[in-house]
């Protein structure tokens, strides 16, 4: 008995528990329940506020604004187009509800939202279908979002993910649009701003693109087939799975069916339509340059639309991808793999074209090698010169291209022949190393450093000691189009403009954005300047480390340099007349050397052939001699004053009222016969080379 009295107990006690338990956990509930409902009432609240203090902002649906972005050339031809980030098109691509097949119509309300015209913004029915389906399904597929919703999201958070939080803002904007406008409205926009994949935002720019035709001018097949896109662009992608779009029209085409909105015979010869795409893609014209273009325009032009009009000539640049395609492929064999150019009006600095690879679709074609840093090897030497020439030397002034191995001049890799005493002329257009070195050193880095900047090339960040005197060899990475543009100052009486790309912006409610300005900098004396273009354009001068029918060799005179940086992995190529500049780079994108390549060979031919498309056939010209710049002679040995034992001489440039120096000393007579006195700096070369001081000649 006593065993029985205390099992009672401790049930008893247990039920007491129990209902202790429970009691707890009601009033939880309760309290859960009424937070749940207070909550509900609160955002219940807030959404009225929201749906019913604030009116839409109607301008949202303007159709002239926030199209999208067409970049065209100097002439109004079409780059490219570019989308607009929150998918609405402009008026140009525009259609009317009335235009719009009823096919497409039907096919978007019973698919998408089949009580559209019944719901005001939101469809409960559907979202609670759309959760017993996720919950069936295990995973979040369905969304129960209507077509207002969907619009609402393409204007308003396009791109967030969808979380319950985005979806009750998108529910909030739905109600607000559906007290703004009707229906038809709604449905008008909803098409034409819709993305329908590959780029083609609205029902006008899809039927374009997959049919080639107009969307009035679709088919009963073709105009279902488009409409059920937009559910899933990238899994309906008719370009990869066209089978796969195929079978999603024919099922909505049977769903029709069974609605009693289309007949069976309708629907039989809707799905018997064989889709054959003609896929017509917008133009996409100067890859490389539209790419730049677009990269530089300001957020508020590119959220806005409109045309943006460019300096590019799109003949010029088409010549230009050709020939660069074409020059690349007949050096494969020598492990020249891509190359680019770019062509400049001097005057004002406008790019004219330009090529940043072989192929902008090809491996790392989308790399623009104009507007990266690479080395320029020798390519930086001019303005070394002209530093020089800036403090008191001439054409004539004599540069030492020897090796020292008691100086930096160890820098220089010993591929070159020593040259021993070299005129600046014959050395700047023959691109001695050694010589340009013992330039350098003498008017120092930081001066050199202070004139890139100057001119815009650069950054040229750190201090000198970081680039040393290799910095006369390219030890500097700079980028193509700046050195283009800062060429510019050879025939721009020492006036270097940055190079402009955008004339203006014209958005599509006609505010107009002018951009780029004219700029120029003064780097250099007009006297200088022209002394160090007729250096760069003397073809005799360069033949001696060149040869003869070079590149360059044009029926008129060209101020051309070169450069090959070490290990032949870049070269560069610079031509200048008074009315165009081009720069051309040819090598391997990853630094793979060429086999040998030197830049005359392998990127001066685009030089030429960017010349000569830009020309058409005109005869380019430099600029005349200044009345800054006299003429004088010269000993071609010594440089200085030809005493009457020089055997020969040279006209020579230099500036007016400077005077040349002493008469050489050089050459004198001995015993009757004309000797050779070679300055104690270049007593060992001399030696070196057998070239005894007093030699005979």
């Amino acid at each position: 008995m006593a065993t029985t009295g205390t099992s009672v107990v401790n049930a008893v006690h247990e039920r007491s528990r129990l209902a202790a338990v429970l009691t707890s956990l009601g009033r939880i509930a309760r309290m859960v329940l009424i937070a749940f409902f207070g909550l509900f009432a609160a955002a219940m609240s807030a959404t009225l506020i929201a749906v019913y203090t604030y009116p839409y902002p109607l301008e949202r649906l303007q159709t002239n604004l926030g199209g999208p972005l067409r970049i065209v050339d100097r002439h109004g031809d079409l780059l490219r187009s570019v989308p607009n980030p929150q998918g609405r098109p402009g008026r140009e691509s525009w259609v009317a509800l009335k235009d719009i097949p009823s096919a497409v119509l039907l096919t978007v309300i019973e698919s998408e939202d089949q009580h559209f015209f019944a719901h005001g913004g939101v469809d409960a029915m559907g979202i609670a279908r759309a959760v017993g389906l996720n919950l069936h399904s295990g995973r979040m597929a369905y969304g129960g979002s209507t077509i207002t919703m969907q619009l609402a999201r393409m204007m308003h958070s396009p791109g967030r993910p969808r979380t319950l939080v985005n979806k009750i803002r998108e529910a909030i904007w739905a109600f607000r649009l559906e007290r703004a406008v009707d229906k038809r409205t709604i449905l008008e926009h909803y098409l034409n701003r819709a993305y329908y994949g590959n780029g083609a935002y609205g029902i006008e720019a899809a039927a374009q693109f997959y049919f080639g035709k107009p969307a009035v001018g679709l088919s009963l097949g073709e105009a279902t087939f488009v409409a059920i896109l937009p559910r899933a662009p990238t899994a309906y992608n008719p370009v990869k799975y066209l089978d796969r779009a195929v079978r999603r029209r024919d099922y909505v085409l049977g769903m029709l069916e069974q609605r009693g909105l289309v007949s069976a015979d309708t629907a039989a010869r809707a799905r018997a339509h064989t889709i054959a795409l003609d896929i017509h893609k917008p133009p996409f014209h100067a890859p490389h340059f539209s790419d730049w273009v677009h990269g530089r325009l300001p957020a508020i032009i590119r959220a806005r639309g409109g045309v943006v009009r460019t300096t590019l000539d799109l003949s010029v640049q088409q010549e230009l991808e050709h020939r660069v395609r074409e020059h690349v492929a007949t050096l494969a064999h020598r492990n020249v793999g891509q190359a680019g150019a770019v062509v400049l009006d001097t005057a004002s600095g406008e790019i004219l074209a330009m090529v940043g690879s072989i192929d902008y679709h090809g491996e790392d074609g989308q790399i623009n090698i104009i507007t990266r840093r690479r080395h320029p090897g020798s390519a930086l030497k001019p303005f070394v010169y002209a530093l020089a020439i800036e403090a008191g030397d001439s054409p004539s002034s004599i540069a030492y291209d020897l090796y020292d191995d008691s100086s930096d001049y160890t820098v220089v890799n010993r591929t070159q022949p020593e040259r021993g005493p070299v005129r600046y002329r014959e050395a700047l257009a023959g691109s001695y190393n050694m010589a340009a070195v013992d330039v350098l050193e003498r008017v120092g880095i930081s001066r050199l450093m202070s004139m890139l900047r100057q001119a815009g090339v650069g950054p040229l960040d750190g201090h000198p000691e970081d680039y040393g005197l290799r910095l006369a060899l390219g030890s500097a990475k700079v980028r193509l189009l700046d050195l283009a543009a800062a060429y510019g100052f050879t025939v721009r009486a020492g006036k270097v403009v940055a190079p402009i790309a955008i004339v203006e912006a014209r958005s599509d409610d006609g505010r107009v954005w002018r951009l780029e300005q004219r700029h120029e900098k003064h780097i250099a004396s007009k006297a200088t300047s022209w002394m160090i273009m007729d250096m760069l354009a003397d073809p005799e001068a360069r033949r001696k480390v060149f040869g003869h029918e070079l590149p360059v060799d044009l029926p008129y005179r060209v101020a051309v340099k070169t450069g090959t940086a070490r290990g032949f992995a870049d070269t560069v190529a610079v031509g200048v007349t008074s009315e165009f500049t081009v720069a051309a780079w040819a090598g391997n994108f990853d630094g793979t050397p060429t086999q040998g390549m030197v830049a005359m060979k392998s990127a001066a031919p685009l030089v030429r052939a960017g010349l000569l498309a830009v020309s058409r056939g005109r005869h380019l010209t430099l600029p005349r001699r200044p009345e800054e710049v006299q003429i004088g002679q010269v000993c071609p040995l010594s440089g200085k004053k030809p005493s009457a034992h020089c055997p020969h001489r040279k006209v020579e440039y230099y500036r007016r009222g400077q005077i040349l120096g002493e008469t050489c000393d050089w050459h004198r007579q001995q015993d009757g016969r004309l000797v050779i006195d070679y300055p104690s700096r270049a007593r060992d070369w001399a030696v070196r080379h057998r070239l005894h001081v007093g030699q005979q000649l």
